[in-house]
């Protein structure tokens, strides 16, 4: 049996210890830049100085509670297990560090109210203490939240996917309120400092001006030196995940050593099942393809043969209407398997195209005129409007497809007295189709059908998948006939795109090169 996942081989570096070096760095960078920047020789550098830690502390906090948040949504959304200590241990480390900072700040408090300082300090800092314990109380509840929820998700059966409460966004909303209020305030204490410093000690207020800026700077990029190392492989993960969604099954580098990095070898090792499981399931449906070839067309001749016999008694009408059913039932399936065949050997590379000179309008009048005798039974209006066009390198069997394919699908999800308008003109914005200075040809196929959800847009030219708009209509594709005509269109250089508004209709564009 294989196991989840293979295990680093390289010395392990798990998050939570990047985020205590990280901090450490900051701190122990900031503590030393402090002292030697702002050395306290007199009162109002002593206040400056305080202004600055509280103004990083107040930072510091804010950072903090985004990685825990951060890690709190990414456990409701995987579920993964190994975030609950990170979890416990952030909110330990953000309680601890803005207790000590609310309780220096009491005594700092109650030094100034012995000595009789300024009323104006008092009540700020006053504020300061009461926001400070404002936000105690606020994480207290969102972690008590978070821990209940993880508590619930574990009871839950495994088959469910964890969901996020809003409970938890409004927690962490009126913590993240909080720290801005206090950063506000700190923010605004520290220039209010530095003002009076610098009215009062100029030379020293350039000093700080300047040392502070080199501080921030360097804590700064030191801050994203760490915080790169955490989300480079994060953006990579998603990168893939993407690609796997668009059923691209590619594994994403490992470029890290901790948690991180065993969440992406957990993707690989799914993105390679799911890969093979594509692989069988296609070379499965391939040889069916091929295996129910024979026995069709045997029964396409045995229908053939007992309605044209001339032996025994004639068929009854009921009769001849089973063989009529038949013969269209054994269409459908051998279109389904052909157009399957088809894709298969383009997704290959082993179709083969026989390009040569063509008139691409005399190749679709026929395919206009044919679907204008479909539309008049049901009274939609089917026009074509085609400029002058140049003689293109075209497999005419296959660019039928497209357009057969493309009418096909309008007439389909168009109702009873809608529209349908081919156009067919000559364009020089090539939108990124190679076309050596000559221009390109656009085909639309625009309808007024039922219209395609926007969700489905992008999914929309994968095979055998089936918009939401199905239901909305009576017939039901097999999901090829999109897919082959990106195929077909890739082929001749040229791409195939869709815009679409539900309820109003769709137009598809295939531009191939002049």
């Amino acid at each position: 049996m294989d196991k989840p996942f293979f295990r680093l081989t390289k010395r392990r570096f798990p998050l939570i210890h990047k985020l205590v070096v990280g901090s450490a760095v900051v701190t122990l960078f900031t503590i030393a830049a402090v002292f030697y920047f702002f050395f306290p020789r007199s009162e109002a550098f002593k206040t400056g100085e305080d202004k600055f830690q509280s103004y990083q502390l107040s930072q510091y906090l804010e950072k903090l509670f985004q990685i825990q948040s951060d890690a709190a949504e990414k456990f409701f959304n995987t579920g993964d297990t190994n975030e609950v200590r990170t979890l416990k241990w952030l909110g330990t480390l953000f309680h601890d560090t803005a207790s000590s900072h609310f309780r220096q700040t009491e005594v700092v408090l109650q030094e100034m109210e012995k000595s009789g300082a300024d009323e104006l300090q008092i009540r700020s800092l006053k504020t300061e203490a009461l926001q400070m314990q404002l936000l105690l109380s606020h994480h207290k509840r969102y972690s008590g939240f978070v821990q209940d929820q993880i508590m619930l998700n574990k009871k839950k059966s495994a088959n469910r996917e964890p969901r996020v409460s809003p409970d938890v966004a409004a927690l962490r909303d009126s913590v993240m309120q909080t720290l801005r209020t206090i950063n506000q305030m700190s923010h605004s204490s520290l220039l209010k400092a530095l003002r009076f410093f610098f009215q009062h000690k100029p030379f020293e207020g350039w000093a700080i001006i300047i040392g502070g800026g080199i501080i921030f700077l360097i804590a700064l990029a030191v801050s994203l030196l760490f915080a790169q190392t955490i989300t480079r492989p994060i953006r990579a993960l998603k990168a893939g995940t993407e690609k796997v969604g668009e059923g691209n099954y590619e594994t994403v580098p490992i470029t890290t050593t901790d948690e991180v990095a065993d969440l992406t070898q957990a993707f690989n090792l799914m993105s390679t099942k799911l890969k093979q499981l594509d692989e069988m399931r296609m070379q499965m449906m391939s040889e069916i393809s091929h295996e129910m070839r024979t026995p069709l067309q045997v029964i396409k001749a045995g229908c053939y043969s007992i309605s044209h016999s001339k032996d025994g008694p004639p068929l009854t009408q009921r009769q001849k209407d089973a063989l009529g059913m038949m013969h269209q039932a054994t269409n459908r399936i051998n279109a389904f398997v052909n157009s399957f065949l088809d894709v298969a050997k383009m997704e290959a590379g082993l179709m083969k195209f026989n390009f040569e000179p063509t008139n691409l309008i005399e190749l679709l009048n026929p395919l206009v005129q044919e679907a204008q005798l479909i539309a008049q039974t049901r009274q939609i209006h089917l026009d074509l409007k085609a400029d002058e066009i140049p003689i293109i390198q075209l497999d005419r069997e296959r660019m039928t497809q497209v357009v057969s394919n493309l009418l096909s699908n309008a007439l389909k999800y168009t109702p009873d007295n809608g529209t349908i308008k081919v156009r067919i003109a000559k364009m020089l914005d090539c939108n990124g189709v190679s076309n050596n200075n000559r221009g390109c040809v656009k085909i639309d196929v625009e309808d007024s059908g039922v219209g395609i959800p926007e969700t489905d847009l992008n999914k929309l030219f994968k095979k055998f998948y089936q918009a939401k708009n199905v239901p909305l209509v009576n017939e039901k594709g097999s999901g090829l006939g999109l897919a082959l005509v990106k195929h077909v269109a890739e082929a001749h250089g040229g791409q195939v795109s869709v815009k679409s508004q539900v309820g109003v209709g769709s137009t598809f564009s295939v531009l191939l090169p002049a």
